[in-house]
């Protein structure tokens, strides 16, 4: 089993490349492929999984090559500094393939309450669904950032007054 990725790590890939970069435990060799591993560690996780062959147990395994339907997933963005953090805005992107179809943009989430945020997760799966007219029950993955990497040019966040 491999060792667990360091809670550092794991904080220090919600910031951008700039601000990492300006940490003291910064690696340029180990330390981009470390961020790029947890930010999209959902995904990759979900594609290893797909493309692992199914071997019966004593059979002469034949390979046979069928090409899957495409299908549709939606990633859920949520900025915050930790995983018990308040939620300081929240996004999601609808994936068909490899390809982008959808993006929702982000909307800041202050003062909500977590039942209120559950609420406008189930209004973006909604919403996508009715965009594309597929019926979208949940998110497929989660990726975490940092508040500093807030797209909205209107943050009243302190991080964006710097």
């Amino acid at each position: 089993m491999p060792k667990k990725v360091g809670h550092n790590c794991f904080q220090c890939s919600k910031l951008s490349t700039a601000e990492a970069g300006a940490k003291p435990c910064w690696d340029a060799v180990r330390c981009p492929n470390r961020r790029h591993y947890q930010r999209n560690k959902a995904r990759i996780s979900q594609q290893r999984k797909q493309s692992r062959p199914v071997e019966s147990a004593g059979d002469v395994l034949r390979t046979i090559a069928i090409e899957p339907p495409i299908g549709t997933a939606v990633s859920i963005i949520f900025y915050r500094e930790r995983q018990d953090a308040p939620v300081h805005a929240i996004a999601a992107e609808v994936w068909q393939g490899t390809q982008k179809v959808l993006k929702v943009e982000p909307m800041h989430c202050m003062g909500l309450t977590p039942v209120q945020v559950v609420g406008v997760m189930t209004e973006i799966l909604k919403a996508c669904s009715s965009e594309l007219g597929v019926e979208l029950t949940k998110f497929t993955s989660k990726v975490e950032l940092h508040p500093s990497q807030c797209p909205i040019s209107s943050c009243p966040q302190w991080h964006h007054n710097n």
